[in-house]
């Protein structure tokens, strides 16, 4: 009977979409077609804007006039987009091979040319609402295969079923069995190829699950290895030593298995490049490290600088029960100090707080000697907590394992606010990072977002967790003689003279304050009388302008833990790209698994765009010496790459991306190897056409006031500068050239 109503099912959609079209709509769908390859075919070929714009402008008016000639009951929604969008992201490359013999850039052509009734269930199968639901959808497909086994579209509703299983079931085994059906009458067909590939495909996932449990096994082995060390008193001296050769044989496993899972990643990525999902449908299928909702959540983009610095004060003030924060440099300035007699007052208030900042960036809070004195009085109470990650005393050992763990580092930025409210982004606490270029000139451009939603908290703060618990972090401990030094004052004058300034009101000290206390107004008041434009907190309000969206946390671990979400998950968003890579990065030194998921993208036709910093903006050499020997490279290996970098005093630090005008990510993570490799990294990505064009819009304000790297190639084939890095030249720029013969180190910058 359920046989039965399926095929009814299927075949009422048939028989309701095979009504001949009119002789209008197929004269406007084929004008439609015509305008927007004559549009694609501009932006390809790089011709003037204005004549681009009169392209996208013939293509929409063609588009509208076609789609107005449609059934409007018809379901829409994996249509091609409006504006400048491509092929329609609902067929597969398996669908342009029955209808076309070509591969997934004809999907338009294809699917006009698929029964209707199997299109309809496609449509249905991949639309947003659809992803959501698919049993509907899949039992439609299933009877339409059942009714149609002699036709050659019966194979290519198969491989989309296949496609269902595994992308929307995550059910392997079941779509492995529907892709060895393809093919039985034609086995050397381009679809029963199809197919096979995939069908290895998914087998080398099956390894690659297996390599992930593998590194995470032996990563276990390891800390267990390094907490019997830790733990065996050097009283014990020769059990020690013992102990600590037991744990560097283990961690030498560790760092074998990570080597070769990225080797094998490199050519499984390579493999399956070819059926990644749309962006949507990969954002979908991340499961993040902890929580399940993918319910929206309230999200504010911020680029301004003072308003970065509103929504950390506001957030802070109106923390009630606990605070966690996790950063990566924290200066002994203005901003340093008063975020620090934030906490002292909310630990006086009784709020719960987790502390943690790294060795390496925060030197001067951190160390050991004459450097603990301000977080130590914080440690004073109980419900505050502070630790120090990979102190360098504590990874003296490891260097003869792996010399990067000397330097690996806490990069990530965090706050989460009673596990609720998250902030998350590329900066760091100093002026640098939030006074505006008017009061500043030597300012960074970066970015942050805010977001209000408990699941997104409880990801952050798994994070959070994630870098707190290691073992090699360092507790800051109370004085051994009691608060000897106290520092009360000079916190609470640095809290005190930034909050009226926000205000734009004139400083009260607080009543019975010492001299102590004085001295630090005094000298906080002077450092603050020149930020203007940092007077406008009243009223303020970090969600005002916030928009719903779903958002979902990626994290990575430092170089001791095997997650690496992140660089996982860019790839897999490049790869699944069909219209646009958008990227803003301060320091680029790609490594082999990013520069190949962007050549394969631009072998793709798909436009990719940089935005970076240049000789003259950047404030890190090294990177930019690795940037430097490499540009040309890129330019020459990655078709359709268009680069565009600051070229004044202002220093570029955010780290942002936009995949096909669909998902925004913003974060800590940099593209070079310390990032990819070797530093702790967080991210956000965030699932919203609106979030996305808002990302887009402020990286292309940016770019509009940037210079474009250019190229040309001679007779012998070779990549020579029109404009490049040595226009753009910024102090020291003869070391930085001698800098760039050593690429023999990019992998420690």
């Amino acid at each position: 009977m359920k046989k039965l109503f399926s095929l009814m099912l299927v075949l009422l959609l048939v028989l309701a979409g095979n009504v001949p079209a009119s002789a209008d709509a197929r004269s406007d769908y084929e004008s439609y077609l015509s305008a927007y390859n004559a549009y694609r075919n501009a932006v390809n070929e790089g011709k003037p804007a204005s004549e681009v714009q009169g392209y996208l402008n013939a293509y929409k008016a063609a588009k509208a006039l076609y789609e107005g000639n449609l059934n409007k009951a018809t379901d829409k929604a994996t249509a091609i987009e409006t504006g400048t969008a491509a092929e329609v992201d609902t067929l597969s490359e398996a669908a342009t091979f029955v209808a076309t013999g070509e591969g997934e850039r004809s999907a338009t052509v294809a699917q006009q040319q698929l029964p209707t009734g199997l299109r309809r269930i496609l449509e249905q199968l991949w639309s947003e609402k659809g992803r959501k639901d698919p049993d509907q959808a899949m039992k439609l497909l299933a009877g339409f295969i059942e009714s149609s086994a002699g036709s050659k579209y019966a194979d290519l509703a198969r491989y989309e079923l296949a496609k269902a299983y595994e992308l929307l079931k995550d059910d392997v085994k079941t779509a492995s069995t529907l892709l060895a059906q393809i093919g039985r009458n034609a086995p050397n067909s381009k679809l029963a190829l199809l197919a096979k590939e995939r069908m290895n495909y998914l087998a080398a996932g099956q390894k690659h699950i297996q390599w992930k449990n593998a590194l995470n096994s032996t990563y276990g082995v390891s800390q267990a290895g390094y907490e019997k060390y830790r733990n065996t008193s050097w009283l014990a001296f020769p059990v020690k030593v013992t102990r600590w050769f037991g744990y560097a044989g283990k961690m030498l496993d560790f760092n074998k298995t990570q080597s070769d899972f990225e080797k094998f990643q490199v050519w499984y990525e390579d493999m399956g490049s070819k059926f990644a999902p749309s962006v949507d449908v990969t954002f979908d299928k991340f499961k993040v490290a902890y929580a399940t909702s993918n319910e929206p959540s309230e999200i504010s983009l911020f680029y301004s600088n003072s308003k970065s610095w509103y929504s950390r004060w506001k957030c802070l003030e109106e923390a009630k029960s606990s605070i966690d924060i996790q950063y990566f440099i924290m200066e002994k300035d203005i901003f340093g100090y008063s975020l620090l007699g934030m906490l002292l007052k909310k630990a006086q208030q009784g709020v719960k707080i987790r502390l943690l900042l790294d060795a390496r960036g925060t030197k001067q809070l951190t160390r050991k000697l004459l450097g603990q004195d301000f977080l130590q009085e914080l440690s004073e109470f109980d419900n505050v907590e502070i630790k120090v990650f990979n102190p360098v005393h504590t990874n003296l050992l490891s260097v003869f394992t792996d010399v990067r763990k000397l330097i690996a580092s806490n990069h990530d930025k965090i706050i989460v606010v009673d596990e609720e409210i998250s902030i998350i982004g590329g900066r760091n606490v100093s002026m640098d990072y939030f006074l505006e270029p008017e009061d500043h000139p030597g300012a960074y451009r970066d970015c942050d977002v805010v977001v209000k939603s408990t699941e997104v908290a409880k990801q952050l703060d798994y994070a959070f967790d994630e870098e707190f618990s290691k073992l090699k972090t360092f507790k800051i401990a109370k004085e051994l003689w009691g608060n000897v030094d106290i520092m009360s004052d000079p916190l609470n004058a640095a809290y005190d003279t930034m909050y009226n300034h926000l205000l734009n009101e004139s400083f009260v000290a607080r009543k019975g304050a010492n001299k102590k206390y004085l001295t630090a107004a005094a000298d906080f008041m002077k450092e603050l009388s020149g930020y203007g434009h940092l007077r406008d907190f009243s009223g303020f309000d970090p969600f005002a302008s916030a928009i719903q969206a779903p958002v979902k946390i990626i994290d990575k671990h430092s170089l001791g833990g095997p997650r690496n979400d992140i660089t996982d998950q860019m790839i897999k968003y490049i790869d699944g790209c069909k219209r646009e890579v958008l990227l803003q990065n301060p320091y680029v030194v790609l490594t082999e698994r990013m520069f190949n998921a962007l050549k394969r993208a631009g072998k793709r036709g798909i436009p990719i765009i940089m935005h970076t910093n240049s000789p003259a903006s950047t404030d890190s050499l090294a990177t930019q010496a690795m940037f430097y020997a490499d540009w040309k490279r890129i330019f020459k290996e990655i078709p359709g790459i268009k680069i565009y970098v600051y070229k004044g005093s202002n220093k570029l630090h955010a780290k942002n991306w936009v995949f096909d005008r669909k998902i925004g990510v913003v974060g800590t993570y940099n593209l070079d190897y310390l990032s990819e490799q070797v530093n702790s990294e967080v991210v956000a990505a965030v699932k919203s056409a609106e979030f996305a064009k808002e990302l887009r819009d402020s990286i292309f304000d940016d770019i509009a006031k940037s210079a474009q790297y250019e190229i040309s190639i001679n007779e012998k084939g070779e990549v020579e500068s029109v404009l490049g890095p040595d226009d753009l030249q910024g102090k020291k720029f003869w070391l930085l050239k001698t800098l760039s013969k050593f690429t023999i180190f990019k992998k420690l910058i």
